[in-house]
C-alpha cells in the first residue's frame, strides 16, 4: 500500500495540500493491494462464442497470449429451446435443417478463432453442442476446472444503447466465481 500512498502524494502534491489524507481515505477502496497486482496462474480458459459474439479484436488475442502454455476451450452452444420452438412450429425436418446449419456455422467460427489463438501460442480445443447457453457455461466453469472465463459482452443477444452488456452475460458473470474477461 506504500506505493499507492507515494503515487497519491506525487499526484496531488501542490494541489490538494492538507486534503491528501481525505483523498487517500476516500479512494483507498479503489486502489489495488500489492498482492492484487500479481496475475493469477491461468492454465485453462473457457471462451464461449455464438453468432452475437462478433469479431474478436487482436488485443484480446494478445492478452490471452500472456498465459503461455494455457489451453483454451472454444465452445459454441446453440440454444436448445430455439430448436424445439422451430420443431413445434415448422416441423422436425425444418428444425433438423436449422440444427445442421447452426452446427456448420459453429464449426467454421470455432475453427477461425482456434487458428488465431494457436498463432498466439495457445493450445486450443473446439466444442459445439446444443444446450442452454447460460447454464452450460456456468456448469462448464464449475466442472471443467477452468481458471478464466473470456466472454463477449454481446454473448446470447445483441447489445443496445440502453443495455451495453447482454443480460445473459450478466447472469453468467454473477454465477461464476473465477476471473472473467468481458470483451
Amino acid at each position: 500500500m506504500d506505493i499507492f500512498n507515494k503515487l497519491i502524494a506525487r499526484k496531488f502534491r501542490n494541489i490538494a495540500g492538507e486534503r491528501y489524507e481525505e483523498i487517500a481515505k476516500r479512494y483507498r477502496e479503489f486502489l489495488l493491494l500489492p498482492e492484487e497486482f500479481v496475475l493469477p496462474e491461468i492454465h485453462s480458459i473457457l471462451l464461449p462464442v455464438d453468432r452475437f459474439s462478433g469479431e474478436i479484436r487482436e488485443e484480446l488475442y494478445e492478452t490471452l497470449s500472456a498465459y503461455p502454455g494455457a489451453s483454451v476451450t472454444v465452445v459454441y452452444i446453440s440454444e436448445k429451446r430455439t430448436l424445439s420452438l422451430i420443431e413445434q412450429t415448422l416441423g422436425k425436418e425444418e428444425a433438423e435443417k436449422l440444427r445442421k446449419v447452426k452446427m456448420e456455422f459453429a464449426e467454421r467460427l470455432a475453427k477461425e478463432i482456434a487458428s488465431r489463438l494457436e498463432a498466439h501460442g495457445l493450445q486450443v480445443e473446439k466444442r459445439y453442442f446444443i444446450g442452454n447457453k447460460s447454464d452450460d457455461v456456468v456448469r462448464m466453469m464449475e466442472e471443467g476446472n477452468f481458471d478464466l472465463l473470456v466472454i463477449s459482452r454481446s454473448y446470447g443477444s445483441e447489445v443496445t444503447r440502453t443495455s451495453p452488456i447482454s443480460p445473459l452475460v450478466l447472469k453468467i458473470v454473477q454465477h461464476v466465481d473465477r476471473p472473467t474477461i468481458v470483451y
